[in-house]
Formats: C-alpha cells, structure tokens, sequence
C-alpha cells in the first residue's frame, strides 16, 4: 500500500491550522500524522522530535503573524512600523489563540535552548528592521539622539516595551505609540 507523500512545507501548514483551531499542544507527531494521512515515521524523516516539529511550526507562526520575509520593512515612518507591528501581534493572537503567551511552554525543558535561540534570532530581526526605519524616518527631531541614547539602544528600549505588551495583554499599546511619538518628534 503506498502512501501519500507529504512534504515539509505541508506538515507545516497542517500544524499550523492545528495551532489556530486546537492551540499548540495539540500538536504531536501522531496527531500531525493523522492529519497528513501519513505514517508516523513519515513524520520523523522530516522532524526527528516533537520539539523540531514544534520549534518549526512556531517559527512559521511568527513568520505569518508579521508576514516576515528576507527583505526589509519597506516604512518611512517609525511610527507606523511600530503600529503595524502591535497591530500584526494582536490580529495574530485572534488568528493563533493562546499562541503568544503559552508557546514557550510548550518545549519541554531541554528543547527551551532551541527556542530561545530561535526566538533571538526573530527579535533581532525585527530589532534591526526597526533601526533601518528609524534611521529612514526624515520626521525625526535632528537632537533626539546623542551618546547616551543613540538609535540602537532607543530600538532595545523601545522593544523591550513592544515585548511587554505582548506577554501582558491587557496592555494598551496606544500609550507606548504616544510615548515614542511624543519623544522622536
């Protein structure tokens, strides 16, 4: 009896739509095998773990929430980077529910190094695809940098917040938009 083939990209996709319609820890290599209509071991030549699998389908879930790709943010306007991104996290926790606050719980213990290092590697994209519109933006006060708050430290305490109201919420993000506002120009 053969098989249908499956690829990558489409195990992916079918954890992907398990994340929107179940959460993450729905997923597991028979849940995902049955969804492919596959073996489990189909699922193996692809992922060797459960925690691959997963570190991949989070990966892809960040890649959709901000629509990522290799190229740079094509805004001129700090601000409306900034409001873009808020607004891609919060149509992506209606999209992905629960998917923002539990997928770093959803490694196990030992496979949380894999997921920080994902994680660091996303956030410095997005870290340095904010200083590109920074440094672009002809709006901004000529005085609002200087050597004890230049560009890149202004970016790590602007994400720093941009990452708090992403585990908390409740948070109103308008207030941090006013604040970068009220400061850069």
């Amino acid at each position: 009896m053969n098989l249908p083939s499956t690829s990558k990209e489409e195990i992916i996709s079918i954890c992907q739509r398990l994340a929107k319609e179940k959460g993450l820890s729905s997923i597991n290599m028979r849940s995902v095998a049955i969804e492919c209509s596959v073996s489990v071991g189909a699922i193996y030549n692809y992922f060797p773990s459960k925690s691959e699998l997963l570190c991949s389908t989070i990966e892809s879930i960040w890649k959709d929430i901000f629509h990522m790709s290799s190229e740079q943010f094509s805004f001129t306007n700090f601000i409306e980077c900034l409001t873009w991104l808020f607004e891609s996290i919060q149509e992506g926790s209606q999209e992905y529910p629960e998917f923002l606050s539990k997928h770093a719980m959803s490694l196990a213990a030992e496979d949380k190094v894999v997921g920080q290092k994902m994680m660091k590697k996303y956030f410095f994209h997005l870290k340095q695809n904010l200083l590109i519109v920074l440094k672009k933006d002809q709006k901004i006060r000529k005085d609002a940098f200087n050597q004890k708050l230049d560009q890149t430290l202004f970016i790590e305490y602007i994400f720093e917040l941009f990452i708090f109201s992403i585990v908390n919420p409740q948070q109103n993000y308008q207030g941090i938009i006013e604040l970068v506002e009220r400061y850069l120009y």
